[in-house]
Parts: structure tokens; C-alpha cells; sequence
């Protein structure tokens, strides 16, 4: 990764090619939009501007064969880069992330509504036979009842999950632009960053409150899984923060990201209370690593 963060930072000409390309070769779409990051990381925007023009093409085409992915992260993506250049905040990002996750949902809500509408028929369908499966055992009026509930629910939600997905591949692209740019100019820097990444309480506290409270209504509904990344990925820091402060090796985070892939259901929400109890007690200036020594191995904070 290295030698094409290199490539595209060698100028304009080489920029544009990497941008457009992966732009145009399905599911490279985040690469686009990293190598987009990095240049306004690293450059700023009016050095950027053409190099999105051009990018933008393959995009809009993308966009016009009805996949809106490729478009949103790279706008997204590129839009958090001013932010993160301006500020060198990582907390700004993530909370003006959950505005642009909304824009996201709703994008996605009237572009696909008649795809959200037959997931959401299909899923109506089998709910029936899921009920006994899960050990539930409803009277037909409860049936009813929850069947009305989940009708009212089910299209804003499944937009808020694919709202959050693209937010949370924004994210992303702009961590692997970031990541990039300290390993050209200052190694270890994103590493650290990323370590002590800590939300708010006020903030934590409003997010959950989105989290847990928005499925109440069904017009507010769609918020509750976008609000929810800025605390996954600050629960995904603390947790990269404690292995890297008691040094135990990239095979624990190996084995981190495996369980979360297998027991998504359960680690999300496990995760993201973490993240809602750390920003309340700070786990992480309360250790020490086993050495005495600083968490970090370089003490550039700045990628």
C-alpha cells in the first residue's frame, strides 16, 4: 500500500489516473475514494478539485446504472478530508459524519425504494414462520399487532443500515487516506491518533440516546443505526488502544475482528456500549503498559 500511496502523491497526472480507474472497477470504489483523501489531506481541496472532476465521471456513470456507492463515498469521503485537514479532529469527523449518514439514508430511500419495499415484503412474508423458530409464540391479534409495528419500521430502518454502511465506508476510505499519509510523512502517527480516539460524554450520551430512543417512531427511525458507527468506531479505538497499550500483538486484534465478524449480532451492541462506558471513565488513562512505557512506539501525533 505504500508504493500506490506514493504513486498517487507523485503529482496531478498520477492522482487523477488512480482516482478514476478504481472508480470505474467495481467494488474499488473505496480506493477511489482514499487515494481522493489523501490528496486533500495532504494538498488540500484546490489541488483536488480536478482530480474529482475526473473521478466523479466513472461515478455518475455508476450512478446512472443505478449503484449511488461509488458516488456517495467518494463525495463523502472527500468532504470529511476538508473537515479532518481544517481541524485535526477526529471527533469532529465522526459526529459531522451522522448528518451526512442522514443525507445518505435518504438518497438511498428514494433511489431504491422500490428494492427497500420488496425486502421489506419479503421479510413480512417470512415473519410468520421465524416467530416459532425464535420461540415465540403469538396470539394472532399480538401477531397482528407487531406485523402493523414492523411495517412502519421496516423501510426507514433498512435505509438508516445502508445509510450507515455508506457513512461507515466513508469513514473508512478517509482512515486508509489517513494511515497513508503517516506512513509517507510520519509513521506511527495515525496508529496513535486512532489509539486514543475517545467520544465526549455529552456526545456518547446523545448518541445513544439516538441509538435506543429513534426506533420509537417510525419518522426518526432511520437515525438510530447511523448514529451508532461513531460509537462502533470509537469502541473499535479503545479496543486497538488497550491491546497497543498492554502490547499483546496484532493477533489479538486478529482474533477481535474475526469473533466480530462471526458474532456481529451480539459484538455490535457490545461494542458499542463499551464505547458509551469508555467515553464516560476514559479506560485508557487508567493503564499502564506492562514496560512503564508510553502506549504508542512513535511519538508523532500528526499523520
Amino acid at each position: 500500500m505504500r508504493g500506490l500511496a506514493e504513486y498517487i502523491m507523485r503529482g496531478r497526472r498520477e492522482a487523477t489516473f488512480a482516482v478514476a480507474i478504481a472508480a470505474a472497477i467495481p467494488l474499488l470504489f473505496w480506493f477511489s475514494a482514499a487515494a481522493l483523501a489523501l490528496v486533500i489531506l495532504r494538498r488540500g481541496l484546490s489541488e483536488a478539485l480536478p482530480i474529482l472532476a475526473w473521478g466523479m465521471l466513472p461515478a455518475l456513470v455508476w450512478t446512472f446504472l443505478g449503484d449511488l456507492t461509488p458516488l456517495l463515498v467518494m463525495l463523502g469521503s472527500a468532504g470529511l478530508a476538508v473537515v479532518l485537514r481544517q481541524h485535526n479532529d477526529w471527533v469532529r469527523v465522526l459526529l459531522l459524519a451522522v448528518p451526512l449518514g442522514v443525507v445518505y439514508t435518504l438518497a438511498l430511500l428514494m433511489a431504491l425504494a422500490e428494492p427497500l419495499q420488496a425486502m421489506a415484503d419479503g421479510f413480512r412474508e417470512m415473519l410468520p414462520e421465524l416467530l416459532p423458530q425464535m420461540g415465540l409464540q403469538l396470539a394472532e391479534a399480538e401477531q397482528a399487532a407487531l406485523l402493523a409495528r414492523l411495517d412502519e419500521l421496516m423501510i426507514p430502518v433498512l435505509g438508516g443500515v445502508m445509510g450507515a454502511m455508506h457513512m461507515l465506508m466513508a469513514l473508512v476510505s478517509l482512515m486508509i487516506a489517513r494511515s497513508w499519509q503517516a506512513r509517507l510523512y510520519n509513521p506511527g502517527g495515525f496508529r496513535q491518533d486512532f489509539h486514543q480516539l475517545r467520544l465526549p460524554p455529552l456526545a456518547a450520551i446523545g448518541l445513544l440516546v439516538l441509538v435506543i430512543m429513534a426506533p420509537q417512531w417510525p419518522q426518526l427511525a432511520m437515525l438510530s443505526p447511523v448514529a451508532s458507527v461513531p460509537l462502533l468506531l470509537a469502541g473499535l479505538a479503545l479496543m486497538h488502544g488497550v491491546v497497543g497499550i498492554k502490547k499483546l500483538g496484532s493477533g489479538w486484534l486478529i482474533g477481535m475482528y474475526v469473533l466480530f465478524v462471526i458474532f456481529v449480532r451480539f459484538a455490535y451492541p457490545l461494542i458499542v456500549l463499551l464505547a458509551f462506558v469508555d467515553s464516560l471513565f476514559d479506560f485508557r488513562s487508567r493503564m499502564r503498559p506492562p514496560s512503564g512505557s508510553p502506549g504508542d512506539d512513535d511519538p508523532n501525533s500528526q499523520g
